[in-house]
């Protein structure tokens, strides 16, 4: 992890700090759905590739 990277998760996690509590959940919710659906292409993938089903 480089000094830029620091540097850049701290200017994120300040900004978290003054947003108000609708808007981290708000993020979250986003956050979580694109992590979700970014998952259920792997998991298609896998059970393609490998002929499993979940």
């Amino acid at each position: 992890m480089t000094r830029e990277d620091l540097n850049q998760m701290c200017r994120e996690y300040q900004q978290v700090l003054s947003m108000s509590e609708a808007e981290v959940f708000a993020m979250y919710e986003e956050s979580k759905a694109e992590c979700v659906a970014s998952f259920e292409v792997e998991i298609d993938f896998w059970e393609n590739h490998l002929g499993y089903k979940y």
